[in-house]
C-alpha cells in the first residue's frame, strides 16, 4: 500500500495523524491512522486525484481535532462499519452505541433476534408458527430493508402480497385474521429493536388494521338432525362416540384430547386443560372455557364406551390407544361426510349445533353461554340465534337425543315435559332474550 502524506496546518507530524494511502490494484483512496491503539483502514471510495487528495487530507484533520476534543464519534464518521466495530469504539470512546433506523437492516437484526430471544418463547406452538410466518413470509420480503424504510405504506403492501401457497385457495389472497396472525411476530421484532436502541419512531403498524380489507365473515354450518344421524352412520365406528359427544356438549376436539379419566368426577366433567398439535395446554383458550358439564343419561352413555374402551389415563383416544388429534381427526371427520352425502361441514359445526339445537328445544340462552364458555353473553344471542328458525321440524328428535335431564334443571320439582310444551317455545331467536 503506498502512502500519501501532505502538509498540515497542524503541529502535530502527519504520521501521528494518519496517512492516505492507495491500494495495490484499486483507483481509490484510502485513509489509514490509528485510534485508541488500533489500526483503523477504510475506503473513501474516491478516485486518486489531487483533488480528492485534499479532501481525505481535510477529513483527517478534522477527525484529529474532534478526537483532541473529545468529540469524534467513530461510528458517525464510518456509517459503513460493521455493528460490532462501531459497538467496539463507542464503547472505548465512553458511549453507548445506538444506531439510527436507517443504519440497522431488518435482516440483521432479525438474524440476532433469532438467536438471543427467540428461544425464550416457551410454547412450542407459538415457537413454530413465529419461525413460519418469518422465514417463508417476512425475511424475503424485509431483509434487506432498514427500520427506517418500513413504513405504514410498505408494510401495507406486504400484506397485500400475501397469498396461499397450498390447498384448494392456493394462490388467492390470505384472510384478514391471517394477515393480523402474521403481523404478530413482526411486531415483536419491531417492539424489541425499538426497545434496545431506544427509538422513538412511528409504528408501522398504527392504523394498519383499518386499510386491512374486510373478510366476509363464514356462516357456520348447523347439522339438521336427519343429515346427523346419516353422518354418523358413515363415520368410522370408533369416532362414532366421540363426535355424539362433540354435538351432546359443545366441545371441540381440542378440548376433549384433553380430558383426563380423572376429570370426570360424580356428575360433571370438568375442563381445564386442552390438546393442540401435540401440545398439552396447561389452561383453555379463554379462562372462561374453563367450565363444568352436567353428565345426562346420553353423555355417560358415549363416556361409558370411551373409559372402558381404553386403557389410557385420557378419555378420548384414537384405535391406536393414543390421544386423539385434531388434524387427524378432521380427516376421519371429512371422510365420513363425503359418503354420508350430506353439505360439508367441519368439527367445529357441531359445536354450533349443539349451541343451535340448544336454543331450538327451549334452553335458557344464559345456561347455554355457561355450557359453551363464552366470554360475552351477547355471543349466544347474535350468532346461534340467528340459527334456530330453520330448526322446527327436528325439534322433538333433538329432545329425545339430548334427552329431558338436559332440558329440565336437576332442582325442579315440577319439570315440564317436552311434549307439553307450545311450538312457539321452540322459535328462538336473538330478539326473544
Amino acid at each position: 500500500m503506498r502512502s500519501r502524506k501532505g502538509n498540515l496546518a497542524l503541529e502535530t507530524p502527519v504520521k501521528e495523524i494518519g496517512s492516505i494511502k492507495r491500494r495495490k490494484n484499486s483507483k481509490k483512496l484510502y485513509v489509514d491512522f490509528y485510534y485508541f491503539g488500533h489500526r483503523i483502514t477504510r475506503s473513501t471510495e474516491l478516485d486518486d486525484t489531487p483533488a480528492n487528495e485534499r479532501r481525505v487530507r481535510d477529513f483527517l484533520n478534522r477527525i484529529m481535532e474532534r478526537v483532541e476534543e473529545g468529540t469524534f464519534k467513530f461510528a458517525e464518521a464510518f456509517p459503513g462499519a460493521t455493528k460490532q466495530e462501531k459497538a467496539f469504539f463507542t464503547k472505548l470512546e465512553g458511549r453507548e452505541y445506538r444506531p439510527e433506523p436507517h443504519q440497522v437492516r431488518f435482516g440483521e437484526y432479525t438474524k440476532e433476534w433469532m438467536k438471543t430471544i427467540f428461544p425464550t418463547f416457551g410454547s412450542p406452538t407459538k415457537h413454530r408458527d413465529y419461525k413460519e410466518a418469518i422465514t417463508t413470509k417476512i425475511l424475503p420480503y424485509f431483509r434487506n430493508m432498514t427500520f427506517h424504510q418500513i413504513s405504514g405504506h410498505e408494510l401495507f403492501k406486504f400484506t397485500e402480497s400475501l397469498k396461499c401457497t397450498r390447498g384448494a385457495n392456493r394462490g388467492k389472497p390470505l384472510s384478514r385474521s391471517r394477515k393480523i396472525n402474521l403481523l404478530i411476530p413482526f411486531r415483536a421484532i419491531w417492539n424489541d429493536a425499538c426497545d434496545q436502541h431506544r427509538w422513538v419512531i412511528k409504528s408501522p403498524f398504527d392504523n394498519l388494521h383499518k386499510k386491512l380489507p374486510k373478510t366476509e365473515k363464514k356462516e357456520h354450518t348447523v347439522i339438521r338432525f336427519h343429515d346427523w344421524l346419516t353422518f354418523v352412520d358413515n363415520l368410522e365406528e370408533h369416532y362414532r362416540p366421540i363426535a355424539e359427544l362433540m354435538i351432546l356438549t359443545g366441545m371441540i376436539p381440542s378440548e376433549m384430547a384433553g380430558i383426563r379419566k380423572e376429570d370426570i368426577v360424580g356428575e360433571y366433567i370438568s375442563l381445564n386443560k386442552s390438546y393442540v398439535l401435540g401440545e398439552e395446554k396447561k389452561s383453555m383458550k379463554t379462562a372462561f372455557r374453563k367450565r363444568q358439564i352436567f353428565i345426562t343419561k346420553a353423555i355417560r352413555t358415549r363416556l361409558d364406551i370411551l373409559k372402558d374402551r381404553t386403557s389410557s389415563p385420557y378419555l378420548v383416544t384414537t384405535p391406536r390407544g393414543t390421544r386423539l388429534n385434531s388434524t387427524d381427526f378432521a380427516k376421519v371427520w371429512k371422510k365420513g361426510v363425503e359418503q354420508a352425502g350430506i353439505a360439508p361441514m367441519t368439527s367445529y359445526s357441531a359445536r354450533h349445533s349443539f349451541a343451535a339445537w340448544s336454543l331450538t328445544i327451549g334452553i335458557n340462552p344464559l345456561r347455554l353461554f355457561g355450557l359453551m364458555g363464552h366470554a360475552s353473553k351477547q355471543m349466544v344471542f347474535e350468532v346461534y340465534g340467528n340459527y334456530v328458525e330453520g330448526l322446527e321440524d327436528d325439534a322433538e328428535d333433538i329432545f329425545h337425543y339430548f334427552g329431558q335431564d338436559f332440558i329440565t334443571p336437576r332442582k325442579s320439582k315440577s319439570p315440564v315435559p317436552f311434549r307439553d310444551s307450545t311450538g312457539d317455545s321452540f322459535k328462538v331467536s336473538a330478539a326473544s332474550y
